[in-house]
């Protein structure tokens, strides 16, 4: 590995138990996306396309950990050292884009900086048999947000969008979904 293609300095970042950002350490880094031409339009948080990132080997660059660099937040898919030797990693990872927001937990509660994507005309199933509403989705990153329940706010371009229930009961450790409407 030529040590001028890790020329972006990345922050290791990972999830704690209590759902809190821990920085582990930072790292030179080379990152590229994997496939070229036009990417599709996001349908979500996650981006489309995958992201390459190349490192020095290190015990800090596990799946499941996330890198920051200047706005950009990708997540850790798989990391392999393709060598052998230990000498070189191979990143898989998924990038989170989205809109800048700001999201309030509680009213007393400071707002937290993150990136959201918003979904409008969501088919949502409602509580009577056969009949459906269509709603607004928002999806924030754990890592940025936590775990928002029913009341919180994201400020999104102007607009507070309150939380009213959330799509699923679980969430998949990187993604929250929620119902939101606009305060």
């Amino acid at each position: 590995m030529r040590a001028g293609n890790l020329r972006h300095r990345a922050t290791v970042l990972a999830l704690s138990d209590s759902l809190q950002p821990v920085e582990i350490t930072r790292r030179w880094v080379g990152i590229r996306s994997k496939e070229s031409g036009d990417a599709p339009a996001a349908a979500g948080l996650r981006a489309s396309v995958r992201v390459e990132v190349r490192a020095r080997f290190s015990s800090d660059l596990v799946a499941g950990r996330y890198l920051r660099h200047g706005a950009r937040l990708l997540y850790i898919n798989d990391a392999r050292d393709f060598t052998g030797e230990r000498a070189e990693l191979l990143l898989s990872c998924e990038e989170l884009v989205g809109l800048p927001a700001t999201m309030t937990a509680t009213p007393a509660a400071e707002p937290a900086a993150c990136r959201v994507f918003l979904a409008h005309g969501v088919k949502r199933p409602a509580e009577n048999v056969g009949l459906s509403a269509y709603s607004t989705q928002l999806e924030a990153a754990l890592i940025e947000v936590g775990r928002p329940q029913v009341g919180a706010e994201f400020l999104v371009g102007g607009v507070t969008w309150r939380v009213t229930g959330l799509v699923d009961d679980d969430d998949d450790r990187i993604v929250r979904r929620m119902w939101v409407k606009k305060a």
